[in-house]
C-alpha cells in the first residue's frame, strides 16, 4: 500500500478501536444529545505547514504533439489556523477519549515551471497557487504517563474533505515577448478525500486553568485539478497528490 492508503485505513482503525463509529443507544433522545452538545470545548489552532505540490506532466492537444508542463520551484510554505469543537467521550481518569469536528485552513502555496510546447520550444513559464481547507471529523486520545497532572501525551485522528482550491494560473514569455500565452487553464475547487494524524505534548496549567498542546500533523490533502478553457485539449492540468507535514499549537476555551 502507499502512503496515502496507510494513512486513511490507520485512521479508520482509530476511530473503530476508540468507539467513535459506534451506533448510539436507543435510549438517547434528541434533548439529552443537545444537552451533551452544550457541554463541549471550542479549540483554536495555529502553527505553519510545508508541502510539495505540483508535478510534472503532459497535456494532449487534439491534432498536435502536446505540451509539457515542468515543475521548477514548489512553495510549498506557509501559515495555518484550526478551529474545532470537541465532545467529551470515555473518561478512565490516565486515559481520556474526546470526538468532534476540526477545520482547517491552509494558506497559499505557489507551483512554477516552464511549458514545453510540442515537446520542443521551452518559450513560456507559468504558475498557479493552491489553498487547502480541510474538514475532519476527529478522535483525540489523551493519555497522562505515570499518571501525571503536568503534561499529557495527546494522539489525534481524523477523516473528512479537503476543498482543495486552485487558482491565478498565468503563463509568460520567455522569448521577448515573441511567444504569446495561451492561458490555457482556470482554476477550481475540487472537495477531495482527506486524512490527518497527528501527536502532540500537552502542557496543563500553562495558560491559568487551561492547557496548551503542540506538536506535529500529518496531512493527506488529495488532488486538485484545474478547468480547461479551451476543448483542444484533451486533458487538464492538476496539482498531484499533496502530503503537508504541519507544527502547531492549540488552545481550548
Amino acid at each position: 500500500m502507499n502512503r496515502k492508503e496507510y494513512l486513511i485505513y490507520g485512521c479508520a482503525i482509530f476511530f473503530t478501536a476508540s468507539g467513535f463509529a459506534s451506533v448510539p443507544s436507543e435510549k438517547q433522545t434528541i434533548f439529552s444529545a443537545l444537552r451533551e452538545l452544550k457541554k463541549g470545548k471550542f479549540i483554536i489552532q495555529a502553527g505553519g505547514y510545508w508541502s510539495k505540490p505540483g508535478k510534472a506532466q503532459h497535456i494532449n492537444i487534439d491534432g498536435l504533439i502536446g505540451n509539457d508542463f515542468t515543475v521548477s520551484h514548489q512553495h510549498g510554505g506557509n501559515g495555518l489556523a484550526g478551529l474545532g469543537y470537541l465532545l467529551d467521550g470515555p473518561d478512565k481518569g490516565w486515559f481520556r477519549m474526546n470526538y468532534g469536528i476540526n477545520a482547517f485552513y491552509l494558506g497559499k502555496t505557489q507551483v512554477a515551471g516552464v511549458v514545453v510546447q510540442e515537446n520542443t520550444f521551452a518559450n513560456l513559464s507559468y504558475k498557479y497557487k493552491i489553498t487547502h481547507t480541510p474538514i475532519y471529523f476527529l478522535a483525540k486520545s489523551t493519555t497522562e504517563p505515570f499518571h501525571s497532572k503536568k503534561m499529557a501525551l495527546v494522539i489525534d485522528a481524523g477523516l473528512g474533505s479537503n476543498f482543495m482550491k486552485t487558482g491565478d494560473f498565468s503563463e509568460s514569455s520567455l522569448d521577448g515577448g515573441n511567444t504569446l500565452p495561451d492561458n490555457p487553464f482556470s482554476g477550481r475547487t475540487t472537495a477531495t478525500l482527506s486524512a490527518m494524524i497527528g501527536v502532540s505534548l500537552k502542557l496543563n496549567h500553562v495558560l491559568g486553568n487551561e492547557p496548551l498542546e503542540c506538536g506535529y500533523r500529518f496531512f493527506y490533502l488529495g488532488q486538485g485539478r484545474f478547468n480547461k478553457n479551451t476543448n483542444q485539449l484533451l486533458n487538464t492540468l492538476n496539482t498531484g497528490y499533496i502530503y503537508a507535514n504541519a507544527l502547531m499549537c492549540s488552545v481550548s476555551i
